[in-house]
């Protein structure tokens, strides 16, 4: 679902809780941030392949799709190492195959903390 705004870029952002993503999109849109929802890693690559104009991904650790949240951070980082990645949750063990780029917050976050990260 794309919720149109004017902004610089559009932040993807994949989401398998609805309720917590939602109110992450509205905090986006509300400081100017263009927002394009998939519900599956499978649906964020398509995007990821189809448009060039993204620069950064948001994602659930995990998420339902051929990737984990994880995986699909680890797979933006080095096919498209010009798109941010950020991470809600924590690994819960170290992992250094992720670039040092990729950002975690913690899946409560307010989303308003979100919106000030992009």
């Amino acid at each position: 679902m794309m919720r149109a705004q004017a902004s610089a870029f559009p932040v993807l952002l994949a989401r398998s809780e609805r309720p917590t993503c939602a109110a992450t999109a509205d905090a986006l849109l509300a400081a100017g941030i263009q927002v394009i929802e998939v519900a599956s890693t499978d649906e964020a690559l398509s995007y990821l392949a189809s448009r060039s104009d993204i620069r950064l991904v948001i994602m659930e650790i995990d998420m339902p799709g051929c990737l984990s949240g994880l995986g699909l951070a680890r797979f933006v980082t080095r096919r498209w190492p010009h798109i941010g990645a950020s991470v809600l949750g924590w690994p819960g063990e170290p992992m250094p195959s992720l670039q040092p780029t990729v950002t975690f917050l913690p899946k409560q976050c307010p989303p308003s903390s979100v919106a000030e990260q992009v």
